[in-house]
């Protein structure tokens, strides 16, 4: 009995902690505002038409 328990016991410690995790990790890409890592500078890029549309 005792066994079992410590196998419920460790799946949901394990369990709570993936949440954790994960939530933590989703949050702080929610509420990042690139100060840390920005993102690349694209710049513009020009409108070449759809590629459907070359051979009408």
């Amino acid at each position: 009995m005792t066994r079992k328990r410590e196998k419920i016991w460790t799946a949901l410690i394990s369990t709570k902690q993936w949440f954790t995790k994960l939530f933590t990790s989703e949050a702080d890409a929610l509420l990042d505002d690139f100060e840390i890592n920005p993102p690349p500078e694209i710049g513009t890029q020009p409108y070449t038409g759809d590629p459907n549309e070359k051979d009408e």
